[in-house]
């Protein structure tokens, strides 16, 4: 259903992927635009302080403070399905010294007319710095869906079809997530009830406390709590099983779900109307800093590398247009509001 945004972000990673990468070789520091950067810069981000966004923040702007010899600093303000911090960044001046650092939300709350900030005219992408499938994940230990000591995805939709809508789902509300348990309850012919949360503590929380069932996340993200045992992934929304998860069966190869999986994507964004040299420089910056051996590490440790995570200037900008043209058919298919003119 959504086979160009995937094939944007995961068919065309060869063509994107630098040898000198995973290397560490580096070409030295882009040249910088004048007396810019002068003092700190914002990294503006509408997600909560310990997900996936902040994580990704975390990761590389230290190397990009190095290349560019001032802190960089993280700004969280969640909430409103992923919009509350745009108003905020309206507000800054376009001086390169507030970035945005979204993801595919931003695209799909601009298609249902949620907010009139267009990601690739408005703004001006960066890089694209994760790309990620997405996971069902339970309880470590919750015998209730295991078989044998492994996860068994088949016993949930058996108890699901038993409780008849009460199998209980921590989820976030962004399309993303919300029109890929559509696709999975579709498929297997089952309802649950989906509890969102803003917050990832208390998204993560709700399952390994036992409140809820089963989770909705990209591996990476609780990676840290299922290699302490808390989370089991149980199912990979993905054609393949995932090899950091060979006991979680795949939608496509265990189960015939023929389904492009839509992906994660995050990126970082600066307003438009930005000098174009303070742009170029930030531009490079990034991805000069994505390529440093720490931030590698970051990408392979949070396993960001099952689909090519990196995305330059103007591939951020493909990436953006389609996913918007994508997700307008997507989201008419389905019945939901779209914004006039797509």
């Amino acid at each position: 259903m959504s086979l160009p945004i995937k094939s944007k972000l995961a068919l065309g990673a060869a063509a994107l992927t630098y040898a000198f990468v995973m290397s560490g070789q580096s070409f030295g520091a882009p040249m910088k635009p004048g007396d810019y950067p002068s003092r700190p810069i914002t990294i503006l981000f509408c997600f909560g302080k310990s997900g996936g966004s902040a994580q990704s923040i975390q990761a590389i702007k230290g190397p990009a403070s190095k290349i560019m010899g001032v802190r960089i600093n993280m700004i969280s303000k969640p909430g409103g399905g992923g919009v509350n911090c745009l108003p905020d960044l309206q507000q800054t001046p376009a001086d390169g010294y507030t970035i945005l650092q979204h993801t595919d939300t931003l695209v799909t709350t601009y298609v249902k007319g949620t907010h009139d900030l267009h990601p690739g005219k408005d703004m001006i992408p960066l890089i694209i710095m994760n790309v990620a499938p997405t996971g069902l994940y339970i309880r470590g230990g919750d015998k209730r869906f295991m078989t044998g000591g492994k996860p068994d995805f088949d016993k949930i939709v058996k108890f699901a079809k038993i409780k008849k809508g009460n199998l209980k789902v921590s989820n976030i509300n962004a399309d993303m997530e919300l029109i890929t348990m559509a696709m999975v309850e579709k498929h297997f012919g089952f309802k649950s009830r989906q509890v969102l949360f803003g917050k990832p503590a208390q998204r993560y929380g709700a399952v390994i406390g036992g409140k809820l069932d089963m989770l909705m996340e990209q591996p990476g993200d609780v990676s840290k709590h299922v290699a302490a045992g808390k989370l089991m992934p149980v199912l990979a929304v993905w054609p393949e099983r995932f090899k950091i998860a060979p006991d979680a069966k795949a939608t496509g190869a265990d189960y015939g779900l023929k389904w492009d999986p839509l992906l994660r994507f995050r990126g970082l964004f600066i307003k438009k109307e930005t000098p174009k040299k303070i742009v170029k420089y930030l531009q490079e910056v990034f991805a000069e800093a994505y390529k440093t051996k720490e931030h590698q590490a970051f990408i392979k440790r949070k396993s960001l590398d099952i689909v090519d995570s990196f995305r330059n200037a103007a591939d951020s900008k493909k990436v953006i247009f389609s996913a918007i043209t994508d997700y307008a058919k997507i989201f008419k298919e389905m019945g939901k509001k779209v914004r006039p003119g797509l």
